[in-house]
């Protein structure tokens, strides 16, 4: 039986009575910055940046001295943009709590400005789940027609590139075949049989491995 005088951390209050916490977890620093800060692209991107600086001011007439100062505040303007995306991965990392109840699963994010998505079992249809091979994972969760959210104010825990509607997502979870069997196991038991989760693979990168959970329902 829950406790509602004590509120755990990463929830707005404390359980109701009869709602039970089933498992809580942070994404992981590194996969959330190759992932949703994409640091691999803009890597690329800066060295991109410093070899065109050392082109132009080579066909630019400029002395050896010139060439090399410009390299070099390419290199430190680089290193610093990429320094400052860390930073903001690092801080979301550390900052951000999923937490899946017996009723609901809730995005606790915001560094500085605390924020809580409240997502009822109600309002979920399903969930996609795409694995890595070190077995973390992403759990996008596709919602109700009513249901409308800002995909700016929830990023980075929302699907990429989803034109419809807003698709919340668990970003970078360790153990996410587990954590998604277990959220279709609780939504199941919610909700009844009759209304059938279905938990989606979801297209995964050079070296993913797809689970095959199918449709998950109640036992």
């Amino acid at each position: 039986m829950s406790n509602p005088s004590i509120t755990p951390d990463g929830l707005p209050h404390g359980l109701p009575m009869g709602e039970t916490l089933l498992w809580q977890g942070k994404p992981g620093f590194r996969s959330l910055l190759m992932g949703a800060f994409r640091l691999r692209m803009l890597s690329i991107y800066v060295g991109v940046i410093v070899v065109w600086s050392l082109v132009s001011a080579t066909f630019a007439g400029y002395g050896l001295r010139e060439i090399l100062a410009s390299a070099v505040w390419a290199i430190g303007l680089g290193a610093l943009a990429l320094a400052l995306v860390t930073l903001m991965a690092w801080l979301t990392a550390r900052s951000t709590i999923y937490t899946i109840t017996s009723r609901r699963v809730v995005i606790a994010h915001g560094a500085s400005i605390r924020k809580h998505l409240n997502l009822p079992f109600a309002k979920i249809e399903a969930a996609g789940i795409r694995i890595g091979a070190d077995g973390i994972g992403d759990i996008p969760l596709t919602l109700d027609d009513r249901s409308r959210l800002s995909y700016i104010l929830l990023w980075p825990h929302v699907k990429a590139g989803k034109k419809a509607g807003t698709e919340p997502m668990l970003r970078a979870v360790r153990d996410a075949e587990p954590v998604a069997k277990l959220l279709a196991d609780a939504w199941a038991a919610h909700q009844g049989e009759a209304a059938g989760f279905v938990l989606r693979d979801q297209p995964s990168p050079v070296r993913a491995k797809q689970p095959a959970l199918g449709q998950a329902r109640a036992a």
